[in-house]
């Protein structure tokens, strides 16, 4: 693991799993810390430009692991109800005595080796395995190791070794991994079944579970495997006085699996979505923000356009009372019109009246002075000039 960032080496796990329902076959995987694999690959300078791709990646892993799990098959049933052991605490110098709330004290029986924390500080080891929680079966006493169960009421035994050993030693002695294929050779023959579903080895953080930050972790922990018994192999084995303190171990060992899609989802994955919604609800508002704008502004123009047409119906009812009077004038001007006509008509009527006096006149007037005329030479003819000149004048 020495070329992994130091980021993924701060905790990660080792499982040995069955390739099948037989157990003919095992797989070894590397379980690195979920939160922590996110952030390394988000921080990738090659796929910066892809971080939506990334997210969207990541949930599609959650979502295969989480189909993964639905389809795993059931587990079977233990027969023995769940205990809960007594608890204990291995606190070197812990003054709470009968009080202390982890439990009843531990005076003899841990490590007490010198170990290094992560935040510099250098503890004993108080790795301990107390006789209530030892297995006691003769055939699986060795010289190196202990087996024994956890506090932790699972289906689960603890191969520790004798000494202060820290796994990454651990996983590279021969001798650790014979004495695995020992313990799990031997359950199989006692209960004629296979006795194992899995091994697990925890690094770093992962490997000091009582520590409550990532600077108390130790950095050289007590190693210890976890080997993941059978329900077959719980039953079984819990009938064997050597093994009582198996009984009662019947809580399904923890999901790994499961454990870290909840922690990928719950810390970074819903943070991000949820984000990711935040922003377009952003947008959302914001659209309508420019929506409530848009509707004041054309609530303003309608206004103005009924104004507008407010206006216009006036105009066009001024409009329609101008026509009005204009068909009221041009009826007037049409009867000027008849009357001057008439006028017209009359005057010239008049005129030929007028006319036809005048040529009566000018008749009379042409009739009376030839009269006159041929009076007067009448007179001149018979010589009587006085009565001419008295006639004239």
């Amino acid at each position: 693991m020495g070329e992994l960032p130091n980021l993924l080496q701060l905790k990660y796990r080792l499982e040995v799993l069955p390739l099948n329902s037989v157990y003919s076959e095992w797989k070894l995987r590397v379980k690195l810390d979920s939160v922590a694999w996110f952030d390394h690959w988000k921080s990738l300078d090659n796929w910066k430009s892809l971080d939506n791709e990334k997210d969207i990646k990541a949930r599609e892993y959650v979502k295969a692991a989480q189909i993964k799990l639905d389809n795993l098959p059931p587990v079977d049933y233990c027969e023995h109800e769940l205990v809960d052991p007594r608890r204990y605490c291995f606190t070197v110098g812990c003054g709470y005595g009968a009080n202390c709330k982890n439990g009843e004290h531990v005076t003899e029986g841990w490590c007490g080796q010198p170990i290094e924390r992560a935040d510099g500080s250098k503890p004993r080891c108080t790795f301990g395995i107390i006789d209530e929680f030892a297995i006691k079966a003769k055939d699986f006493s060795f010289p190196e190791f202990d087996v024994s169960v956890k506090r932790d009421p699972a289906r689960q035994i603890m191969l520790s070794p004798k000494k202060h050993v820290p796994n990454y030693v651990l996983m590279k002695d021969v001798n650790t991994w014979n004495t695995i294929e020992t313990v799990f050779t031997t359950l199989s023959k006692k209960i004629n079944a296979c006795a194992l579903e899995g091994i697990a080895v925890n690094f770093g953080k992962w490997e000091t579970a009582s520590a409550k930050d990532e600077s108390e972790y130790a950095l050289d922990c007590h190693g210890h495997f976890h080997m993941h018994l059978s329900c077959i192999a719980v039953n079984t084995l819990s009938h064997i006085d050597s093994w009582k303190a198996i009984h009662g171990r019947v809580k399904h060992p923890e999901n790994y699996l499961d454990k870290d899609i909840h922690e990928l989802e719950v810390r970074r994955l819903i943070p991000l979505e949820n984000s990711v919604i935040w922003g377009e609800l952003g947008l959302v508002q914001k659209d309508l923000t420019d929506l409530r704008a848009t509707v004041s502004t054309s609530s303003t123009t309608v206004a103005s356009l009924q104004g507008t047409v407010a206006s216009l119906q006036e105009t066009v009812a001024t409009f329609h009372e101008t026509v009005a009077t204009f068909h009221e004038t041009v009826a007037t001007f049409q009867e000027t019109v008849a009357t001057f006509q008439e006028t017209v008509v009359t005057f010239q009527e008049t005129v030929a009246t007028f006319q036809e006096t005048v040529a009566t006149f000018q008749e009379t007037v042409a009739t009376r002075a030839r009269d006159d005329i041929q009076k007067i030479i009448d007179m001149i003819k018979s010589k009587n000039i006085r009565d001419c000149i008295l006639m004239g004048a």
